[in-house]
């Protein structure tokens, strides 16, 4: 099933270990248009950090509660890069993921 962006924006990312942030941007691979991060707002945890995370870490998305769970665990996703620091992997090393 295809979802789009808009109802995907916002959902709040729950870490094995607790809520990190909620979901505010993506970053895309041009040339497939495939998912490559999930840009994640924790600005009501670790001070406005904007962290990129990997849609290949997301076990399941609960549309009732409006969350998307994540095997990672808060300690992880804080040492996670920010947008502004990140050094992006070139495409070839990374997975190609479609959230359907």
């Amino acid at each position: 099933m295809l979802h789009k962006m808009t109802k995907i924006r916002g959902l709040r990312l729950r870490a094995a270990d607790g809520e990190i942030g909620h979901v505010d941007d993506f970053l895309f691979d041009e040339t497939t248009w495939a998912i490559r991060y999930l840009v994640v707002d924790t600005s009501n945890w670790i001070g406005g950090r904007s962290v990129l995370v990997s849609p290949s870490v997301v076990t399941s998305v609960d549309w009732a509660s409006g969350s998307i769970q994540v095997s990672l665990s808060r300690k992880t996703i804080e040492r996670s890069p920010s947008l502004d620091t990140a050094d992006i992997v070139p495409e070839e090393n990374l997975p190609t993921i479609w959230i359907m």
